[in-house]
């Protein structure tokens, strides 16, 4: 994100459960790999990720919040501030503003439902870079996997490789 002018939240695609988009790991204080899931509402997977309510709460959200303050001794305040409402795209959103915030990152950050754009797979990444007259493309290692690369015919392609020792390293420490 700090690399990039503009960073684009893909929030108008399919949601699949299960995936980064409402689940991901971390070391625990024991070192150990722990799962932390935001329940999501049933056939979520046939909605957008824009349009997915979390599970009703009988308790997850106490749980969630509880399992990161052991971990990372996180304030309440922050956890109860992210994890208001129902809707996952907010919660997502409330926690990337945190991290921007605690790594001083500028980037502007838009959602592609707001630039109302078509197409899909590659081709709506090229038309969401033609919308907001991007001159690069600047992916994730991942994307080497299932870009067609021949679409980016006027836009830069550039893969991003972060030089990172620890990947679990957490917000929670800065």
């Amino acid at each position: 994100m700090k690399a990039s002018d503009l960073f684009i939240i893909l929030d108008d695609v399919k949601f699949k459960k299960n995936n980064f988009q409402n689940r991901n790991k971390f070391l625990n204080k024991n070192g150990m790999e722990e799962w932390f899931t935001i329940p999501v509402e049933k056939r979520a997977n046939s909605k957008l990720i824009k349009d997915v309510k979390t599970s009703e709460d009988f308790g997850w959200k106490k749980k969630l919040k509880k399992q990161l303050q052991m971990n990372f001794n996180l304030d309440s305040d922050l956890l109860d501030f992210i994890y208001d409402g129902n809707s996952l795209v907010s919660m997502n959103h409330k926690s990337i503003a945190h991290c921007r915030t605690k790594l001083n990152i500028k980037t502007d950050v838009v959602l592609s439902s707001d630039l109302n754009v078509s197409g899909s797979k590659t081709e709506l990444l090229v038309n969401l870079c033609k919308e907001v007259r991007a001159t690069t493309y600047l992916s994730g290692r991942g994307g080497l996997d299932y870009l067609d690369k021949d679409l980016f015919k006027n836009i830069k392609l550039e893969i991003f490789e972060p030089k990172v020792e620890d990947y679990y390293t957490t917000l929670c420490h800065i």
